[in-house]
């Protein structure tokens, strides 16, 4: 089988600078692969990613006589391309930002490509090392969401125009006979990014006209979430239909699995009467026997930036011990407490400095507000991160969310903020949870600018103090309005008191310092 010729000097060279720093890379950012395979592996969303690098290699193998038809023409836009992701990667490990880590790493092998053989070999492989960055990046959480909300809208409307009385409450689907949630697993994500990932390598391999390519990748990427909606109708209507027992439990998994695999099948059928013809061009080998010691710059200057991003990430001093914050819950005029809370609302946060989680009783009203409040201290950093995986404002084994949402609250000295809302439905019954994030004085809602604005900290030398602030209350006889009312009251007491500023009414007592 023929590869990459051995005569050809400047392609044995160029393979070699390669595959030393793909070694590089490999050796160095070891332990972001290690975070990567464990994503892949506990998530099932992204199961299908351990294809993705085969795949990807795979495909660029069979690129190999086009793309030996032209010299490597090392390009320092490869270089800079480098540098910029080493950057990326740094700054994902000084916040500790997986996401950042995992892009920086797997963006990497395009801009090695550019770096150590050039443009021409960039887009020779642009399908392959494209495909790559896609999907084997674990990008998909913030699609769960609007998923949910596409499906249960769905499915509701399928019901109504075959004649089953329906109504939808956020995300749960309300029928004479039972109220269907369309939970984080219902939401068809699994399915939808594996059938695009799917469909952008058969669009590939079976097409050649760009508009056939095109159209295919968009019916892989609607399809699913055609197929997940009416899944979810049919399984309402089984319920409906036949009963309860036949729309739950293994046989809806079965059905699911099932469904999804004939939609897929069938997906695939259609696409191959429409193939292109295969076309086999012969490609002649550059002749290459020079060494221009250009390259060997580049591909040195490669190198040793593939190992500075680690050695200057493990030359940062250690963290010194953490303050240890000893919260007590501020009194509130117009509310009685603080009280214990009760177990029907738990928010979880780990490797915080301090947390308190405590309710109160309007002496008006008789309405409960739970309160919660965790805070860290110094940059972020693994098992002391504010927002990070396994962080969240409710327990997913226990409740799920109706619905999203935006609240205005004042904070003191004039301040205020946007609160995210969210509308839960559990086992204790439907709740209403509001909450917002701070760093130092600087409040938001948004997770991003928060993890922005400890990383503006990091980066001036200053130690920020990133906090969560949570305030709940169960939705009851009143409705969503009066659970609504009784926060808005709440908060409005909470600034008042001066209780959410963070250095106004917090006491911490220090158990260590903070580099």
């Amino acid at each position: 089988m023929m590869g990459i010729s051995v005569r050809r000097p400047g392609w044995v060279l160029a393979v070699a600078a390669f595959a030393i720093a793909v070694i590089a890379l490999l050796a160095g950012y070891w332990q972001t692969v290690q975070s990567l395979l464990w994503v892949w592996d506990h998530d099932g969303t992204y199961q299908y990613a351990f294809l993705i690098f085969p795949l990807s290699l795979w495909t660029a193998f069979n690129l190999r006589h086009q793309l030996r038809a032209d010299p490597p023409t090392p390009s320092v836009w490869g270089l800079a391309a480098v540098v910029m992701l080493v950057s990326v990667w740094y700054a994902g490990h000084l916040l500790d930002i997986n996401l950042a880590q995992h892009f920086a790493f797997v963006a990497l092998f395009p801009a090695l490509v550019l770096a150590c053989w050039g443009w021409r070999a960039l887009w020779v492989l642009v399908f392959p090392l494209g495909y790559l960055v896609v999907f084997a990046v674990p990008w998909g959480d913030a699609l769960v969401g609007p998923l949910q909300d596409i499906t249960a809208h769905f499915a509701v409307r399928a019901l109504e125009l075959t004649g089953t009385p329906v109504l939808l409450n956020g995300r749960e689907i309300i029928t004479p006979s039972a109220v269907w949630m369309v939970a984080d697993a219902c939401s068809g994500v699994k399915f939808f990014i594996a059938c695009t990932a799917l469909g952008c390598l058969y669009a590939y391999l079976m097409y050649r006209r760009w508009w056939k390519r095109v159209v295919f990748v968009a019916l892989a990427a609607v399809v699913p979430v055609i197929a997940n909606g009416l899944r979810v109708y049919f399984t309402v209507l089984i319920g409906e239909t036949w009963g309860l027992k036949y729309a739950t439990g293994t046989d809806h998994l079965i059905f699911g699995w099932q469904f999804f695999g004939t939609v897929l099948v069938l997906l695939l059928l259609a696409g191959w009467f429409f193939r292109d013809s295969l076309l086999v061009q012969e490609y002649s080998p550059a002749d290459d026997d020079t060494f221009a010691s250009a390259r060997s710059v580049i591909w040195l200057a490669v190198i040793a930036l593939l190992i500075a991003g680690p050695v200057l990430a493990a030359g940062l001093a250690p963290p010194a011990a953490s303050e240890t914050m000893h919260l007590t819950a501020p009194t509130i005029a117009g509310w009685s407490g603080p009280m214990a809370a009760e177990d029907g609302w738990r928010p979880t946060f780990k490797g915080a400095a301090g947390q308190v989680r405590a309710s109160y009783r309007s002496a008006t009203r008789g309405a409960v507000v739970e309160l919660f409040h965790a805070v860290y201290t110094g940059k972020p950093r693994r098992g002391h991160t504010l927002i990070t995986f396994g962080n969240d404002l409710y327990n997913p084994a226990h409740s799920q969310i109706l619905s999203r949402g935006r609240q205005q609250v004042g904070l003191v000295n004039g301040r205020g903020t946007t609160a995210e809302e969210l509308r839960l439905a559990g086992t204790t019954g439907p709740r209403l949870v509001w909450y917002w994030y701070c760093v130092d004085h600087r409040c938001t809602r948004s997770p991003v600018l928060t993890k922005l604005l400890q990383a503006s900290d990091v980066l001036r030398g200053q130690v920020p103090r990133s906090s969560v602030w949570a305030i709940s209350s169960l939705v009851a006889n009143g409705g969503t309005d009066q659970a609504r009312t009784n926060l808005h009251t709440f908060a409005q007491a909470l600034r008042v008191a001066g209780a959410a500023d963070l250095q106004a009414q917090w006491r911490p007592e220090v158990a260590g310092n903070e580099p």
